[in-house]
């Protein structure tokens, strides 16, 4: 490689204008294989890692770590150690950013890595990284496949033949991938993630127990085919002790995900006409219900399903709470999809469980203890972080009794959950006994949802808690 190699700011979403650089995996002078992690970049929502899609030196970080850039902006350069640095210096100052509007490209990071012209007078080499097996090099001669376009699973990154059939196979759509998967050998965890990359089972080699393809096996073969990249541990020294100033009274700027929390809840509090109702539901019978559910086996099912699906089910039957509302109008939903807030280190982020009204409790746990762990994990595909219709935020937990949360915008509702007490409260016959409670606490969005819809919704949602026999219907 005798050329300049531009490292840009990839963009990861539509709505993406920049990222956080929270840790470089090499060093300026260090060199890599293609494949190797490069740099982690924060978005506002989730950590993923950058990888070189050639071998290479990392001659020049131009962002260092913690710095914001925006799309497409050159955060480093790479280039054989012959380059001198005179080439390298005159490149960086010559150097015009990538358009900012490009569409992400279905392979993610890939399109972080631009390799622009080479600097005047440098020689590229023979067969610019095109490796490959002879047999797959006369597969793809024969059927027309251009091997630079085929992502290589063998031995570091070399094109296969089965590389070359797979490139060549007309597309499948993800309904007949999921179908094929069925029929595969494999734990239900690896069918949902190839599923949701749209990755055939068949083929993969797997490791568990009688051949079984495990969750590993199937995101090691993503990788390889290009559909998917390992998300990045979180950054270096980016826990709560990182986080507090180095000297009193310092000032730390916003991370990514700080950033996005701070504007869009700023805006929602200034211009969204919040207002507040609170009941309180007794969950005597629930805990009961819970307590025999299980011990019978099964995924544990935690009083934040019960929410979840009770919460789906009142949508449902006043699809008014169930919205998005703008400047111009409301949308209304029929189908629940419910975004659960997850606390993490340095914010908070909700996961969208689809369907909620209509999937069973074990199904929802299941579900929903998924979410929550790879979201502390930032393992969150940015797809499980849109469209949500609706919010449940419970702070039980941590003690809390009650309170009111900002509405997530477009949503038009969020309800707010506290933690069990113990309360004196009257019996049919009139002596005082002691029931567990908690209070649950609806805001919405007075241009679309009214204080008497408000009610209805927590009326039935009452209902639902307090009779929970009709949430496993």
């Amino acid at each position: 490689m005798s050329q300049i190699i531009a490292i840009t700011l990839p963009k990861w979403g539509l709505e993406m204008s920049e990222g956080t650089v929270t840790a470089w995996h090499l060093a300026e002078g260090q060199s890599a294989e293609k494949g190797a992690e490069l740099v982690d970049i924060e978005t506002d929502k989730i950590v993923n890692s950058v990888e070189l899609d050639q071998s290479g030196t990392l001659r020049r970080i131009l962002v260092p770590e913690g710095e914001v850039a925006p799309v497409g902006a050159l955060i480093a350069v790479m280039a054989e150690p012959a380059v001198n640095e005179a080439a390298i210096e005159l490149f960086i100052a010559e150097y015009k950013p990538v358009d900012a509007s490009f569409e992400p490209s279905e392979q993610g990071a890939e399109a972080a890595v631009a390799a622009p012209e080479p600097v005047a007078g440098a020689t590229p080499p023979a067969g610019a990284d095109l490796r490959a097996t002879p047999l797959a090099k006369r597969v793809a001669e024969q059927s027309g496949v251009d091997l630079a376009t085929v992502a290589g699973s063998g031995h570091r990154g070399k094109v296969t033949r089965d590389d070359v059939a797979r490139a060549s196979a007309p597309a499948r759509s993800i309904e007949d991938i999921r179908a094929e998967n069925a029929t595969i050998h494999a734990s239900p965890i690896a069918r949902k993630f190839a599923g949701e990359v749209g990755l055939g089972l068949a083929g993969i080699a797997g490791s568990g127990r009688k051949g079984r393809v495990s969750l590993a096996d199937a995101e090691a073969a993503a990788i390889r085919a290009g559909l998917w990249s390992r998300p990045a541990k979180p950054a270096r020294g980016a826990g709560p002790a990182a986080a507090m100033p180095a000297e009193t009274g310092s000032e730390q700027p916003f991370t990514g995900m700080r950033k996005s929390i701070a504007r869009a809840l700023a805006a929602s509090k200034q211009n969204v006409p919040h207002f507040y109702t609170t009941v309180d539901l007794r969950i005597d019978a629930l805990m009961d219900l819970r307590k025999g559910m299980n011990g019978s086996g099964g995924a544990k099912i935690s009083v934040n399903d019960f929410l979840i699906r009770a919460c789906g089910m009142a949508l449902t039957e006043h699809p008014g709470v169930n919205v998005h509302v703008s400047e111009n109008g409301v949308t209304l939903f029929e189908r629940a999809d419910i975004s659960v807030a997850v606390a993490i280190d340095g914010g908070l982020i909700t996961p969208v469980l689809r369907d909620a009204g209509q999937r069973g409790l074990r199904d929802i746990a299941g579900a929903a203890a998924d979410l929550a762990a790879r979201a502390r994990a930032r393992a969150l595909t940015a797809e499980e972080l849109k469209g949500g219709t609706f919010t449940l935020s419970n702070l039980g937990m941590f003690g809390v009794r009650e309170f009111d949360a900002i509405i997530n915008p477009p949503q038009g509702a969020i309800l707010a959950v506290g933690g069990p007490r113990r309360e004196a409260v009257e019996g049919p016959d009139g002596a005082v006994l002691f029931a567990t409670m908690i209070s649950a606490t609806l805001s919405a969005d007075h241009r679309a949802i009214d204080g008497a819809l408000a009610a209805q919704f927590l009326a039935t949602l009452r209902g639902l808690i307090e009779d929970p026999m009709r949430l496993l219907s």
